[in-house]
């Protein structure tokens, strides 16, 4: 029976990379976003390469949405693989961020993340591993995402807890805290910070940029090399850990 790796958020970026990556890998991959358009362009793209992917559409915030994804997942193949990656960021500054916009970032980068690996657990009959995508963020205060930044601590808190749950039935819980990735929404973010300080967004993100020891923004191929890692038999005695793959922006 083919393994499958059950990826949310895979219609762009650092899902994307991952699925092109784990399929590489020769896992089957599930591919899950809410994006129909860019998902089947996945899929296609990932079977053009040769792996076998499956599309499914699902809003991420609906738990019956998460349960059915992972049920059809664990249909397909043998359920072996959980990354979750999706998830959104608003910036904000601290006073004016809503209920609304705290509940929203918390339900999809947290709440989702808790749910899905609930769900998943379940269908692992035989041991697998899990891996969640925090950030950097969740390292350390952040003035204008304060509640991307607890939520992102809070997968992390939640990555330990799972890994402590689950280690008697062979499954491994980590997470990997990317730093500032190439991706539309790190475009979007420097965007939103660039009119505020008064610059363009280019100047914006190549401040950023110039925080990062290893002199370069950070690929989405970098995450799904981690990911691939924590998934691969090297990782067997990993568990409960938060790897940094930032280019030594933080150091922990």
């Amino acid at each position: 029976m083919k393994k499958v790796a059950v990826i949310t958020g895979a219609a762009q970026g650092i899902g994307r990379a991952i699925a092109s990556r784990l399929s590489k890998d020769g896992f089957a991959v599930a591919l899950v976003d809410i994006n129909t358009t860019t998902l089947n362009e996945v899929k296609k793209e990932i079977e053009t390469q040769g792996g076998q992917a499956l599309a499914l559409q699902a809003d991420l915030t609906k738990l019956d949405d998460i349960q059915t994804a992972i049920n059809r997942s664990a249909e397909w193949g043998s359920l072996s693989v959980l990354v979750n990656n999706a998830g959104r960021v608003l910036i904000n500054p601290f006073l004016d961020i809503t209920e609304q916009e705290w509940d929203a970032i918390m339900t999809l980068n947290l709440k989702t993340v808790f749910f899905a690996i609930q769900f998943a657990a379940k269908r692992m009959q035989s041991g697998g591993r899990i891996v969640n995508l925090s950030s950097i963020s969740g390292r350390s205060g952040r003035p204008d995402q304060p509640h991307y930044a607890a939520a992102k601590c809070g997968v992390i808190s939640l990555t330990q807890s799972a890994a402590l749950a689950f280690a008697s039935h062979g499954i491994t819980v980590n997470s990997v805290c990317p730093g500032v990735v190439d991706t539309p929404m790190t475009t979007a973010i420097h965007e939103v910070r660039a009119k505020t300080l008064g610059i363009t967004p280019e100047e914006s993100l190549a401040r950023m940029a110039a925080k990062i020891p290893l002199g370069r923004l950070e690929k989405a191929e970098d995450v799904a090399g981690a990911v691939s890692f924590l998934c691969s038999p090297d990782a067997a005695y990993i568990t409960g850990q938060a790897l940094n793959v930032d280019g030594g922006m933080e150091m922990n």
